[in-house]
């Protein structure tokens, strides 16, 4: 079981023990970091777990609620590659104009013990691929991309970009419904940790340029170039 996962279930844990009902606001990162023993990034990935089950609504700039009435394992429903709205067209277009900025810096700052970290992401995610195990594939490409905000060790991206991460997460997941050829996918972070590895910001902010034009593309939403 991944951290992430020992995440879920203790937030999970706690909701049934203090009797929160629908609508209540779960704390704040921080305080179930602490009280859980968790990092903040592995809560935030286990927020945006619950929220795809169904569990919770994450409402930016606001914090975590608990939804009532709704199964948990439930998955929210995704948007078909017809009905792909303009909100998850533009959620593409922020990560394009931000994502290989993260990745230029992620290549200079990210400490040894982070490029490890991200690094075995990376190989997690072909052993889902070759399973088949499309979910946790999902997952770990989440947890990826969420390192790597991380990484760049610079406050202002991770503050900005927190408030989003349900929506971040769903605009990961749709190429996975919408085309199931993610091997291009799985390539595509193995580059962009190649160049991380390396220290070499320029191509891997060229290579994260290249991944997320290609994910945009799979899941049908335009980018303004």
């Amino acid at each position: 079981m991944s951290r992430s996962d020992e995440a879920v279930e203790s937030i999970q844990t706690m909701i049934a023990q203090n009797g929160w009902p629908g609508g209540f606001q779960l704390p704040s990162q921080r305080t179930l970091a602490e009280e859980l023993g968790f990092s903040r990034p592995t809560v935030r990935e286990a927020l945006v777990a619950l929220e795809t089950m169904g569990r919770v609504e994450i409402k930016p700039g606001k914090g975590a609620f608990l939804l009532d009435g709704t199964p948990l394992g439930t998955p929210r429903p995704v948007a078909n590659h017809s009905a792909l709205s303009g909100r998850e067209s533009q959620m593409y277009q922020f990560r394009y104009a931000i994502e290989p900025a993260i990745a230029g810096l992620v290549a200079v700052n990210a400490t040894a013990a982070q490029k490890h970290d991200m690094g075995v992401v990376v190989a997690a995610m072909r052993t889902a691929l070759e399973s088949r195990d499309l979910a946790e594939f999902s997952r770990l490409d989440f947890a990826f991309h969420s390192h790597m905000i991380e990484a760049a060790n610079n406050r202002f991206f991770t503050e900005a970009i927190t408030p989003f991460l349900g929506i971040f997460f769903e605009s990961q997941t749709l190429p996975l419904v919408l085309d199931d050829s993610v091997h291009d996918t799985v390539r595509e972070h193995e580059e962009i940790m190649e160049h991380i590895r390396a220290g070499r910001s320029a191509e891997a902010h060229r290579a994260m340029e290249k991944h997320v034009r290609g994910v945009a593309e799979r899941a049908g939403a335009r980018l303004v170039e």
